[in-house]
């Protein structure tokens, strides 16, 4: 149970507010340098046993998961470079510490495309410093499998770049290999999964279905929180119309995006969502999928949930908190499917 209960939603907002600051003020500490493990040559943010590790450094769970962080780097360059700097170390904790409770949490540090080129970078800057960024994903996937994974189940976790860069990842390197055996679930958040239209595959997986049971193994979730109805030029919940990049990801009228609703995995059904902030569990919000021709999000409700912060920019939606609006249902989701996997 929350430690604020039904009754006050503006604790829950309180936190959500703490954490977004808490990532700005962690930009101005230092940068900590990250070291490869013993036999990788890739430099690990997070890896389990690591001193410092900000997702908690934790071993000893019976599957791994492969955490990939969203747009972060403050570095004024379109790529950044190997440092684990401050606000990566921010997000990973605020994103993927909490799942160390049901996996061994392992996190590349990558050369992300940058904020800086998110907001003023050419198109063809952008396309660019997406390429590098995933030549080092899958670099450091296929270093994992090589010399950390042991045989054991992987969740995939990303968001908003992570999620790009994990989509291309498992269409490239998963699907149709012997280790989509071992696919315990991806959990793709905040980056636009594609389907085909009225189904959950066909999209961006060909074998990779939505999650619909909390005991499914192999199967994705993916969302984009929203409290406000998303406006014409949203950035998420509609499918592209024309290719970008390099990227192999589809496009065309007849996909649409995914939306599975962590509080309701059977029916996306109108259903309580379940929060982790700071180390607290944040109750009161509510969440459904939209479907039609509009945007495919998931719409959150509840007392202040018009409150909470759309960042940088309405059309953007709740991304910024798109993993922790639901993270406990999520953390609870990791849980089960391991339980599954194993048997």
């Amino acid at each position: 149970m929350s430690i604020f209960g039904r009754a006050r939603p503006t604790g829950s907002l309180v936190l959500l507010w703490s954490a977004l600051v808490a990532v700005l003020v962690a930009v101005a500490a230092p940068p900590v340098s990250a070291e490869p493990a013993s036999g990788s040559t890739t430099t690990w943010l997070c890896r389990p046993g690591q001193a410092d590790d900000p997702c908690g450094g934790r071993s000893g769970a019976p599957i791994d998961c492969f955490y990939v962080y969203p747009t972060a780097s403050l570095q004024q360059t379109a790529n950044a470079n190997f440092d684990a700097s401050p606000e990566l170390r921010a997000v990973a904790r605020l994103q993927a510490e909490p799942f160390g409770e049901n996996c061994n949490v392992w996190a590349p540090v990558y050369r992300q495309s940058t904020l800086r080129a998110l907001f003023t970078g050419t198109p063809q800057e952008r396309s660019a410093a997406a390429d590098l960024a995933y030549d080092d994903i899958e670099h450091a996937w296929e270093d994992y499998l090589a010399n950390h994974n042991d045989g054991r189940g992987v969740v995939l976790i990303g968001h908003s770049q992570g999620s790009y860069m994990l989509r291309e990842l498992i269409r490239n390197r998963i699907e149709g290999e012997p280790v989509q055996s071992q696919l315990v679930s991806a959990l793709l958040i905040g980056g636009n999964v594609l389907v085909r239209k009225g189904e959950g595959i066909g999209g961006d997986f060909a074998s990779v279905p939505a999650c619909t049971d909390p005991t499914q193994t192999g199967c994705v979730v993916a969302y984009s929180a929203y409290s406000t109805t998303a406006p014409a030029d949203t950035k998420f919940g509609l499918a592209p119309q024309s290719a970008s990049g390099r990227a192999s990801l589809p496009f065309g009228p007849e996909y649409e995006v995914l939306c599975t609703n962590p509080g309701s995995l059977s029916d996306n059904a109108d259903a309580p969502i379940h929060g982790i902030i700071l180390g607290h569990n944040v109750d009161g919000f509510r969440a459904q999928c939209t479907g039609g021709d509009g945007p495919h999000v998931l719409m959150v409700d509840g007392p202040g949930a018009d409150l909470l912060p759309a960042i940088p920019a309405a059309n953007w939606g709740l991304h910024q908190i798109d993993i922790n609006l639901a993270q406990r249902d999520l953390v609870d989701l990791v849980g089960a499917q391991s339980e599954a996997y194993r048997r």
